[in-house]
């Protein structure tokens, strides 16, 4: 078996590796280095945004088609190699810059207030207690059941943050309502139409 047929099973795996674990990968990646990172021990709630999971799917599909392409296309030119390697490492320092960004997409809530650092930001957005005026969960009706959906806090400034209730969101309302009870404020119920 020559080297060049021993070099095209191995990309044959790793791109089939890539295709079957960007469906997995994300999900059981993503959180724990992201709480490794950046998640204070004083925080209530921390959480990716769902964002982050998607693309880094797509980043690992990404590559795996790279290698796809890599692995059928042969240029018939003297500069082959130079070809397939430049767009190689091309494509992977594009799918390192986004898979940095996608770690570095979270959001949590502490005694200090909110933190978000969202996909092409590489400074958190702070948002503290004393600047929130208001915080009213949406309440809306799935199979004819009232469900909590969302909370929305309103700022001094007008603007608001609302925030989809997942389950670790829910069972740290119980804490952001005590930072709020320190500030006069109280989780607020809005019951909506839709």
């Amino acid at each position: 078996m020559t080297t060049e047929s021993k070099s095209k099973q191995y990309q044959l795996g790793i791109i089939i590796i890539l295709f079957l674990s960007s469906f997995i990968a994300p999900v059981i990646f993503l959180y724990p280095v992201q709480e490794l990172l950046y998640q204070p021990n004083d925080s209530y709630f921390f959480d990716p945004f769902f964002t982050a999971y998607i693309i880094l799917m797509l980043v690992f599909i990404m590559l795996a088609v790279t290698l796809l392409v890599n692995f059928l296309v042969n240029p018939k030119t003297r500069k082959r190699k130079n070809i397939q390697r430049g767009i190689l490492g091309t494509s992977f320092v594009i799918a390192g810059a986004l898979i940095f960004l996608c770690i570095n997409n979270y959001q949590y809530i502490d005694p200090k207030g909110l933190h978000m650092n969202h996909f092409f930001s590489l400074r958190e957005e702070y948002t503290s207690w004393e600047e929130i005026v208001k915080v009213e969960q949406t309440i809306v009706e799935k199979n004819g059941v009232s469900v909590p959906d969302q909370l929305i806090f309103t700022l001094r400034n007008g603007s608001t943050i609302e925030q989809s209730l997942s389950g670790k969101l829910s069972s740290a309302k119980q804490y952001i309502n005590q930072e709020l009870s320190n500030y006069g404020l109280k989780i607020e119920n809005k019951y909506s139409e839709t």
